[in-house]
């Protein structure tokens, strides 16, 4: 049997009074979409939309400054 293969790519992003940031992580190359979490400080939600294999949009609840933190995560 085979282990599946695994990648992980975790950054953050500075944000300056935005809804929302595009995050590029295509360095990772994944295999496939990978699943994206994420988190903000300042009592602010953080939804994802636009999810492919190299990119994804991180939107915010309300307007947000500050840093938001990511990892993807991508199994063959």
């Amino acid at each position: 049997m085979n282990a599946p293969n695994l990648k992980i790519y975790s950054c953050s992003e500075t944000v300056e009074n935005a809804d929302f940031v595009d995050i590029n992580y295509s360095a990772a190359n994944f295999f496939n979409i990978p699943t994206v979490t994420s988190i903000a400080g300042q009592n602010v939600n953080v939804f994802l939309s636009d999810i492919t294999i190299n990119t994804a949009r991180l939107n915010f609840s309300s307007t947000y400054t500050g840093i938001v933190y990511y990892t993807a995560i991508s199994i063959k």
